[in-house]
């Protein structure tokens, strides 16, 4: 999730499509993870927030808000993602083993 994050967020220009693409990216990702059983109801509903989060953030781009609520946004995500990579440490691995 980690990685998702700095996908979207890494750029100068942030645009929402590509946060959509990655929030559907992770919803797909993280339902077929689940249904195969290789990740945890736990994990898949902790990942939930950091696709809320994303979500949000398009929205905010959508909105035009200014640069410093983005960078709080992404550092709360950052913040958030890096705490569930800690308890569920293989989940990023595992989400990116599906790109």
């Amino acid at each position: 999730m980690i990685t998702s994050i700095d996908r979207v967020t890494g750029q100068e220009t942030r645009i929402p499509s590509q946060i959509t693409e990655e929030v559907e990216f992770l919803s797909s990702t993280l339902s077929l993870l689940r249904d195969s059983e290789e990740i945890s109801n736990d994990e898949f509903l902790e990942a939930g927030s950091i696709q809320g989060g994303l979500n949000l953030l398009s929205a905010m781009i959508s909105n035009g808000a200014e640069a410093d609520e983005l960078e709080i946004q992404i550092s709360s995500l950052k913040d958030r993602a890096l705490s569930i990579c800690e308890r569920f440490p293989n989940l990023d691995e595992k989400i990116e083993s599906r790109r």
